[in-house]
């Protein structure tokens, strides 16, 4: 009796739909965020910080960005040391900006981006996740989901 079955083979392209991304870290942690939301990545000193307003700020060529710590998007403890300059990436989406400012700039990855599951996935700055080369699993962030949720609840 042959219990053998046979199932069929998922096949998939070796073109997969690659998607360029941003990679970044937080307190050792590597999370991916869309190329095509960089709008600047660089370095951003502490006396280009408006602290004035409940939310800091940057101004950058006539337009103000909201600034957010990767820390505090992905609900890590606050970092012990206080730093005179930031890693910053500049982001945008249509009408929405903001400075993301993660503990290290990293480097651009093309990926294709997979599926999580729906527990994970209902996380309002979570849209999936990008495999590297060594197999390390990278959580891609969708940062302005981040930002109106906060919105929401105030």
């Amino acid at each position: 009796m042959d219990n053998a079955r046979s199932f069929p083979v998922e096949k998939r392209s070796s073109t997969e739909d690659q998607i360029l991304f941003l990679v970044v870290e937080a307190q050792g942690e590597l999370y991916a965020v869309r190329w095509a939301l960089v709008l600047e990545a660089g370095v951003l000193l502490r006396q280009e910080l408006d602290l004035s307003s409940p939310t800091p700020q940057v101004q950058r060529k006539g337009t103000t960005f909201p600034l957010v710590y990767l820390w505090e998007l992905v609900q890590l403890p606050p970092p012990q040391e206080d730093l005179t300059e930031l890693p910053a990436v500049f982001l945008e989406d249509g009408e929405r900006r903001m400075v993301l400012v993660p503990d290290r700039i990293l480097w651009k990855q093309e990926a294709g981006i997979k599926e999580l599951p729906e527990w994970i996935a209902k996380a309002p700055t979570v849209r999936g996740s990008i495999v590297l080369g060594s197999g390390v699993v990278v959580v891609v962030l969708e940062p302005f989901g981040w930002e109106s949720e906060s919105k929401r609840v105030a």
